[in-house]
């Protein structure tokens, strides 16, 4: 039940989880970001919503209560299809738990929005964490795209293990759109939506890094 307005508003979350705060901050208008809320939005599965893209780049889980008991849906298996959940029938969202970020970490959320609905034509959350300088670890999520949210898995092999130069970074944003099948509709081509996911993984992942002590 935390609305879009609370997770915006909480020191905890936009100094732990910089993407989540900044994706519910981003969401809609201020009624619906104090109507809204979080397990509403993931159980909705709007291939445009914003909160699929941090969600899996902090590796959340889902806390599901239903008919038979009580179970845990791992982020990269929640997501299904557009509009569609690994929720089965009568099961509903009790939390949501993010693992502690490790040390060195920054976030950052970055999307290309509409201009009347506010939804995401492509959102990129990524999450890194720095060692001495180096990539240890990148987690990255998409949303807007495609029919359902993925993380761009290319992308975070790229950038894992080695500086986070500027120049590695946009090599790492320039495949954050492989093996997408993008969307096309009245909105957007496929093609410009590829585009867009590249730029604002650029950016998302640029703004982690700093965040997490990079230059």
């Amino acid at each position: 039940m935390a609305t879009h307005a609370a997770i915006a508003a909480s020191d905890v979350i936009r100094r732990r989880f910089t993407a989540l705060g900044e994706a519910a901050g981003l969401i809609g208008d201020p009624q619906v970001r104090h109507r809204g809320t979080l397990g509403g939005s993931l159980a909705h599965a709007d291939p445009a919503a914003d909160y699929p893209a941090p969600i899996l780049a902090f590796e959340a889980e889902t806390r599901v209560l239903g008919p038979k008991g009580e179970r845990t849906i791992r982020a990269a298996e929640f997501f299904v299809d557009m509009l569609t959940t690994a929720l089965g029938p009568g099961e509903l969202i009790a939390e949501v738990r993010l693992p502690a970020p490790p040390a060195g970490t920054g976030s950052a959320y970055a999307k290309f929005p509409h201009p009347a609905s506010r939804f995401a034509v492509a959102g990129v959350a990524a999450a890194v964490t720095l060692e001495k300088g180096s990539v240890r670890r990148a987690r990255i999520g998409i949303t807007g795209a495609a029919a359902k949210p993925s993380r761009a898995a290319a992308a975070e092999a790229a950038l894992e293990g080695g500086p986070a130069t500027a120049d590695r970074i946009a090599a790492a944003a320039a495949k954050a759109a492989d093996g997408l099948t993008c969307l096309e509709d009245l909105v957007a081509s496929a093609e410009y939506r590829a585009h867009l996911v590249t730029v604002m993984a650029r950016r998302a992942l640029e703004a982690a890094v700093r965040r997490a002590g990079g230059a």
